[in-house]
């Protein structure tokens, strides 16, 4: 008899609500759940798709270890058993420790693994078990700008404040395309249907990107093209009007604010009138958008990963939040507003020293949420002085999405010992000694953890039990990491005879007077929170000891000299010059997902090269002629097709493609692509200082017909 069991989605972050109809041990069918008391029938095709995942023959179902030399190029892998595994990886990582020092060992996060709420509860545990600063994770590929500037404005990482788009009137919305990506560090259910009811109710939505995307309509808004890498200088000048023509309440924001004036004398240095030929906006325009923001009744700012990965995403949060700040947005209904949700996770994330910086192997160095830049990953490995000489990558695929993956398979090559955990052999498991295997959301007990706190903007926690058992010797994340630990004396959760990883959560939710006992007994599992208070903003987010916003975190004037080098730069640069950004499709989620059928149709069956066809015909180019992509760091093979939809000198590729050596993934494998983070830059050039944050787009490029030998 079919069975039904309320579950949730674990691929991106609004953890949409499902309905997993089961009979036996295998469930059929994935569906919207109608019931569920936020999402209410909303999810996107990917998570009811999920299923070709679960089903996916190419899964891992017991732990592998290689049995050819690594310098091989095909991976020959045998079956092992857990505790033979354990008791080998724990040995090895001891000789390499013995030999080569504590830091010896890296451990490498993905994205996945935010999403596993027994693990995220207990990764800092995990990651102090293994005792190194050798850390990294996907995070310095996507967030880490945030969490820096947060940090230093508000005095905590995981100070965010979202947009209040249930109550707006005006939503700036950059870098972000949401009815591809549903949107990051904001969990929010359907937001595509959020931003059309602004339109709906009489207010304005501007999207701000180099691309006319999916997400604008005449039911949503309209898109302000911006030229890559610039969105620092655009949010300086609209600032800048602000506090220098339209005016502020100089009184209300040092209520809550300090440094007002080390700020103006900064934010003096980028006039409209300056920054419009580099931003490609007119100064009529930016003066414009000053002007509807600060008029509008409410008005909310936002900005993700399009911005983030630039040069200066960390500044570009900073100018963002200021614009907030002075335009008497920040903490009030329909503008910029932090959400508590289950509990309070600011106060775990408040600044530890005033100046994180210290002396490193290539310079001055920091950690964000203790991870080092992904950017600097093969460095590490070839430091001679202090190698990186085994590695244990957690739900993650580095080789495709680090940057410049030739020199980072070149550094694999060295490493002793090379560890992955996750659901598939991937193209880093190609390369590893182990292969563990994980469990999937499916088949695994959890709470929507990370989307609880902080950023929700429906507050809400949901429980769900297994939907069905692990198959094979699949273990979750958390267990197989403990149990390696086990193996090496390190003390753990399964050292006890009943482990139970949801403690740490269990504890979180006594704030809100939940347990997942109590979740368990209600409809859907789930418990429906409180609304946001604006005025958390000020008595909850911010962290400095003085309870004040910092406008002019003395942190941020390391980048002073290097905003006008760049600024600079920019302004030289030729007007033919081409910028590759990273366009989001529908058939994606970064480099997993590439081993499902149903995402392989059309023009994404591969990763092509988009291009406007104005610029295409000043190169002699047509639609499908193959093209090389190339500069200083790389080059990549790729089929041009047209998109109008790009401004001009703006070319776009997926990222996460590139799986041509992953022979444990079929569809993958046969559907290959190229990995375009090749053309990205590593070392000490990849990643912005303040922040760790890789630079992932905005780079240039140059493209040729492909001469075929």
């Amino acid at each position: 008899m079919t069975r039904k069991v309320h579950t949730f989605c674990r691929i991106c972050e609004p953890g949409c609500g499902l309905l997993a109809e089961v009979d036996g041990d295998e469930v059929v069918r994935l569906r919207p759940d109608t019931d569920h008391p936020v999402h209410k029938g909303f999810s996107c095709h990917k998570g009811v798709h999920y299923l070709q995942v679960h089903h996916d023959p190419d899964r891992l179902d017991r732990p592998l270890k290689r049995m050819n030399p690594r310098s091989e190029e095909r991976g020959v892998f045998e079956p092992v058993e857990w505790d033979v595994a354990a008791r080998e990886i724990a040995a090895r990582l001891q000789e390499v420790r013995r030999e080569h020092g504590r830091n010896a060992l890296a451990v490498y996060q993905g994205n996945p693994s935010a999403f596993n709420g027994a693990y995220y509860a207990n990764a800092a545990t995990i990651a102090r078990g293994f005792d190194t600063r050798m850390r990294f994770s996907a995070g310095t590929q996507d967030t880490s700008a945030k969490y820096a500037a947060s940090e230093a404005i508000y005095g905590a990482s995981m100070a965010h404040p979202i947009p209040d788009l249930l109550h707006t009137d005006y939503f700036l919305c950059l870098g972000s395309n949401p009815q591809v990506s549903h949107m990051t560090l904001i969990h929010i259910s359907d937001p595509m249907a959020k931003i059309r009811a602004v339109k709906s109710r009489g207010g304005t939505v501007l999207f701000v990107n180099p691309r006319r995307i999916e997400s604008s309509s005449p039911e949503t808004g309209d898109v302000l093209l911006i030229k890559p890498d610039t969105d620092f200088y655009f949010l300086a000048g609209i600032l800048h009007e602000i506090v220098f023509r339209i005016g502020y309440d100089r009184t209300e924001v040092e209520r809550h604010a300090r440094r007002v004036d080390e700020l103006l004398d900064f934010v003096r240095q980028y006039p409209v009138d300056r920054i419009a030929a580099v931003t490609g906006i007119e100064a009529d325009t930016i003066r414009q958008v000053a002007d509807e923001f600060c008029t509008a009744p409410s008005a909310s700012v936002y900005m993700a990963t399009g911005v983030n990965q630039g040069r200066q995403g960390t500044l570009a949060y900073w100018m963002l939040t200021m614009v907030s700040l002075f335009s008497g947005n920040l903490g009030r209904r329909g503008g910029n507003i932090y959400s508590r949700g289950v509990a309070d996770v600011v106060q775990g994330s408040k600044r530890k020293r005033e100046d994180p910086f210290y002396e490193g192997p290539f310079g001055e160095m920091r950690t964000v949420g203790g991870d080092l830049p992904a950017a600097l990953l093969p460095d590490f490995i070839e430091n001679p002085a202090d190698p990186v000489r085994a590695l244990i990558v957690v739900s993650g695929n580095p080789l495709l999405s680090v940057g410049g993956g030739d020199r980072l398979r070149r550094a694999f090559e060295q490493l002793d010992l090379i560890v992955t955990v996750d659901l598939y052999r991937t193209v880093t498991g190609e390369m590893a000694d182990y292969v563990l295997p994980a469990t999937d959301w499916l088949e695994r007990e959890d709470v929507n953890f990370l989307n609880t706190m902080g950023v929700a903007m429906e507050p809400y926690v949901q429980y769900t039990p297994a939907v069905v058992p692990a198959k094979g010797e699949r273990r979750d994340d958390w267990w197989i990491l403990s149990r390696i630990q086990q193996a090496m004396g390190v003390p753990t959760l399964l050292d006890d005879p009943d482990p139970n990883p949801f403690a740490a959560v269990d504890a979180k939710m006594r704030e809100s007077g939940l347990s997942i006992d109590l979740l368990a007994t209600m409809p859907c599992q789930t418990a429906v929170l409180p609304e946001a208070e604006p005025s958390h903003v000020f008595s909850i987010a911010v962290q400095h000891d003085d309870g004040l916003i910092d406008c002019c975190p003395a942190l941020f004037q390391r980048s002073y000299g290097t905003a006008e080098r760049i600024f600079e730069e920019l302004a030289a640069e030729p007007a033919d010059q081409l910028k590759l950004i990273t366009r989001r499709t529908h058939y994606m989620v970064n480099s997993w997902l590439h081993n499902l059928p149903v995402f392989k149709q059309g023009v994404h069956q591969s990763n092509p090269l988009w291009m406007h066809p104005d610029d295409a015909r000043c190169r002699d180019l047509v639609e499908g002629d193959d093209v090389t992509v190339r500069n200083r760091h790389g080059e990549v093979d790729a089929m041009l097709i047209y998109d109008d939809t790009l401004r001009l000198g703006v070319v776009a590729m997926t990222h996460g493609w590139g799986q041509r050596t992953a022979r444990g993934l079929d569809v993958a494998r046969r559907n290959p692509g190229v990995n375009v983070n090749r053309l990205a830059p590593t070392g000490t050039d990849g990643y912005d200082p303040l922040s760790n944050q890789s630079q992932l787009t905005g780079i240039k490029v140059e493209v040729v017909r492909l001469r075929h030998p």
